[in-house]
């Protein structure tokens, strides 16, 4: 039986720097939507009626919720695209900025019957 030890792979200085570059706009965006809610309410709180701040609290949790379930739209073209990107295929590059843009203008084409003006 083989025993294996501690992990020895220490990431460099400048892997660590390449990662956090990349990471850094992700971790804005993924943390910015849940924060606009609780500002929200927080200005909402210090109004005199209670449903002003459940008003808020329900724009934002529909608001959260359209912005996680249209997530597909980014976190399903990433793994793609870094793979073309990697192997500097351009006509790839192109389809897969172009179909995620036409499936989201699509759906919110489709969307267009139950705005409510």
């Amino acid at each position: 039986m083989v025993k294996h030890g501690p992990l020895q792979y220490a990431p460099e200085a400048k892997h660590m720097r390449q990662l956090w570059l990349l990471a850094w706009p992700l971790i804005v965006s993924n943390i910015s939507v849940p924060l606009l809610g609780l500002v929200d309410a927080a200005i909402m709180g210090h109004l005199d009626d209670a449903r002003y701040l459940g008003a808020v609290a329900l724009g934002a949790t529909l608001l959260s919720f359209i912005y996680w379930a249209f997530g597909f739209l980014r976190m399903g073209t990433v793994g793609l695209t870094a793979q073309a990107h990697g192997a500097q295929d351009t006509q790839r590059l192109m389809q897969l900025l172009f179909m995620p843009g036409l499936l989201a203008l699509s759906l919110i084409h489709i969307s267009e019957p139950t705005r409510p003006y």
